[in-house]
């Protein structure tokens, strides 16, 4: 009943340990399917030497990226020609615990759109342990929870619990695959914090459970997306999601989607917050990251924030010390 889905840009280091622990499953899915992002490395001739070995215990297809380069493109690929009810996200660099199939197909019962675990992260190459729980650091367990099949399910709006923090964590998740298409699939425009955005839709056709066994072991190294330099891209990405919300929240005619009120709160209290963050970070990088964020507050019809006196000051302050 699951597919599971593997972009993978450059992860010939990796990829045979990525896939060797969805091997070492306790329930197997029914497909595992590689997408090489127009991957410079043996990426391609790894996975496709997996394939050969790792049968008859996987099933491994390997295909080519369809749209654009990008975890996105890569991932629709993937679902588009896929045909199990069930979709486990998984990064080319990250490993799967023996229980990740078995413990999120507890969670997915009727009317459930998304269910996902915790991870770890751990350092490349002396596998030291840096996070104990992503659960922990994004304080899931801080909100109100109540007991579910498998699990728990958040009590109240699962979308506002969602666009506040980022609880998910993309390889340890599991969607399901006719709601990923209902809610149009990863938008293949954005390369940094698309899984959140699509996440959010999914919490509008459906409901959210969780469960706090840790399912997954994500790796930290120099080419994560999610690295320090890419941070304004992120923020950048928190900017683009809320306003896409506050678009589709309003549009009576996406019959689909059906926001509640706190959905409508959480969306007026997120965008100045990620406009501001995005502002902050562009503020110390330079002139023209500040004047990109300003034109993006500007659409939003947030641009007033952009003349704030702390943010040009800080702007200025980074100016005067680059020069030193």
């Amino acid at each position: 009943m699951i597919e599971v889905v593997i972009p993978a840009h450059n992860a010939a280091s990796f990829l045979r340990e990525t896939l060797e622990s969805v091997a070492a499953q306790e329930r197997l899915p029914a497909l595992v399917t590689v997408v090489n992002d127009r991957s410079r490395d043996a990426t391609r001739e790894v996975a496709l030497r997996a394939a050969e070995e790792l049968a008859p215990r996987l099933t491994i297809r390997v295909l080519e990226n369809a749209g654009p380069p990008g975890p996105s493109a890569a991932r629709n690929t993937a679902i588009r020609t896929g045909d199990q009810p069930w979709v486990a996200l998984l990064d080319a660099d990250d490993v799967l615990l023996p229980r990740h199939h078995t413990a999120l197909m507890a969670l997915a019962g009727e009317g459930i759109s998304l269910a996902f675990g915790d991870c770890c992260l751990f350092q490349d190459g002396t596998g030291e342990v840096l996070l104990e729980s992503h659960h922990a650091k994004s304080r899931l367990l801080d909100l109100p929870f109540d007991p579910a099949p498998g699990g728990k399910a958040l009590r109240g709006s699962s979308f506002a619990a969602l666009l506040r923090s980022p609880h998910v964590p993309t390889s340890a998740c599991l969607l399901r695959r006719q709601a990923v298409l209902a809610a149009g699939l990863f938008d293949e425009a954005m390369m940094y914090a698309e899984d959140i955005d699509l996440f959010l839709r999914l919490t509008w056709l459906g409901n959210m459970r969780f469960t706090e066994e840790r399912l997954t072991r994500k790796r930290v190294h120099t080419e994560n997306l999610t690295r320090e330099e890419n941070r304004i891209r992120f923020s950048r990405g928190g900017v683009v999601i809320a306003a896409k919300m506050r678009m589709l929240s309003h549009r009576a005619d996406l019959a689909l989607f059906r926001p509640v009120p706190e959905d409508f709160a959480a969306v007026a209290e997120m965008l100045p917050r990620a406009v501001n963050a995005y502002l902050y970070d562009a503020s110390c990088r330079g002139f023209a990251r500040y004047w990109e964020a300003s034109l993006l507050a500007r659409k939003t019809g947030l641009g007033i924030m952009a003349t704030r006196p702390k943010h040009l000051a800080r702007l200025l302050w980074y100016r005067v010390l680059s020069r030193a």
